[in-house]
């Protein structure tokens, strides 16, 4: 998908989401271990809930907000490719499970932010606040609730 406009990045980061929810489900198909089953079906949800979410800003936002160009800025910062392979995470432990989320949701994390530190109109300012301060608290709830499950 070639992104050129906040609405494509929009589209993007959501069918992103629904990428890394897909190869968790998957993934938790093939575990072997329980808790890790538990933690990929949980990571899944939260990954197509978010997706979800972030689908919905385009609802929301003005049309002309969503029509703002961003080329410039993502020829210089490439967007992670959805090569993120499902089967991986069928041989990880938790712990290295927790940490490629987190790394993931990181990089989706300064996409936004980077965006965001670039001088755009006020109501694109917002907006991605709005998705930045989304992703990076979602993020946290992620990594605590999988924490939570290691606890378990």
């Amino acid at each position: 998908m070639r992104v050129e406009s906040f609405r494509d990045l929009l589209t993007w980061t959501s069918g992103y989401h629904q990428h890394l929810s897909h190869c968790f489900a998957q993934s938790a198909k093939r575990h072997s271990d329980e808790r890790s089953r538990m933690l990929l079906d949980h990571l899944a949800d939260k990954e197509i809930q978010l997706a979800d979410t972030v689908a919905g800003f385009k609802e929301i936002a003005a049309d002309n907000t969503l029509s703002t160009w961003c080329i410039e800025h993502l020829e210089q910062h490439p967007l992670l490719d959805n090569t993120v392979d499902g089967k991986a995470f069928a041989a990880m432990t938790n712990a290295e499970i927790i940490t490629e989320v987190e790394n993931l949701h990181q990089q989706i994390i300064l996409l936004y932010q980077n965006l965001q530190g670039r001088s755009h109109p006020p109501q694109m300012q917002r907006l991605l606040a709005e998705i930045h301060d989304l992703e990076k608290n979602e993020a946290q709830q992620i990594m605590q609730g999988a924490n939570r499950l290691e606890d378990i």
